[in-house]
């Protein structure tokens, strides 16, 4: 099967700002590829000295060789899901941020196969208890935000805590009717998954999007949570 052109934005900048914006799901070609980012700090007031003053490139997890496609820079205004009003928006007290964005493929999938999914990693740096407030807020919002509209459905968002990952986390599932590329119902439903961490004053965001509609696999999802655990560990002590 030939790769077909890519229907969701893929991002090329790096965010550097100590708010990062959500935005609206939109459809583009594939933009070149580009490496991942050393590290970036946001602007602002001087940060505790706890707080992580840039994110460098070894605190991203590495997509598995066997699924890896394609790494780029992202923006994090489409790095991170808009949902009902900006849940997972940065707010106050952010350090540094950068977000990249990984197309990936199922495990020993033939070459030139449809990709299983985008998967947006942001990393954001706080200062003081910023983080936690964060989080606060993040499950505050969610649990007032059972669902929103997007220009073709409406999509429910279902929450829950993932005990034993880090100090704090969160699991989103986005669930909505599928429809085929042209936008028709098929019957079926579409899930993809969002995973929230907080280790100390650092918040990870994994938003596991949509290829063409594709929804989260529970597996891979488990893996790749598995594998920003380890690398913001080491990057943190």
């Amino acid at each position: 099967m030939s790769l077909r052109p890519l229907r969701r934005a893929l991002p090329l900048l790096l965010v550097a700002a100590t708010a990062a914006a959500c935005s609206s799901n939109g459809r583009a070609e594939t933009p070149p590829a580009s490496s991942p980012p050393s590290a970036v700090a946001a602007a602002g007031s001087a940060p505790s000295p706890s707080a992580a003053q840039t994110i460098p490139a070894s605190a991203f997890f590495q997509m598995p060789g066997d699924m890896k496609r394609e790494q780029q820079k992202a923006d994090g205004a489409t790095a991170v899901p808009k949902l009902c009003g900006r849940e997972l928006a940065a707010g106050k007290g952010v350090v540094a941020s950068a977000a990249l964005m990984n197309l990936y493929q199922a495990p020993e999938a033939p070459e030139g196969s449809v990709p299983q999914g985008i998967l947006y990693q942001t990393i954001r740096s706080y200062e003081g208890d910023s983080a936690a407030a964060f989080m606060d807020r993040a499950r505050d919002g969610l649990a007032a935000c059972k669902s929103y509209k997007t220009a073709e459905n409406t999509v429910k968002v279902q929450t829950k805590p993932l005990p034993g990952t880090a100090d704090e986390a969160l699991h989103i599932n986005l669930v909505q009717p599928q429809l085929d590329l042209p936008g028709n119902p098929t019957g079926g439903t579409q899930t993809n998954t969002v995973v929230v961490l907080r280790f100390g004053s650092v918040i990870t965001i994994l938003n596991d999007a949509e290829y063409e509609r594709s929804s989260s696999d529970h597996d891979f999802v488990l893996i790749f949570t598995d594998e920003a655990t380890k690398a913001i560990r080491s990057w943190r002590g």
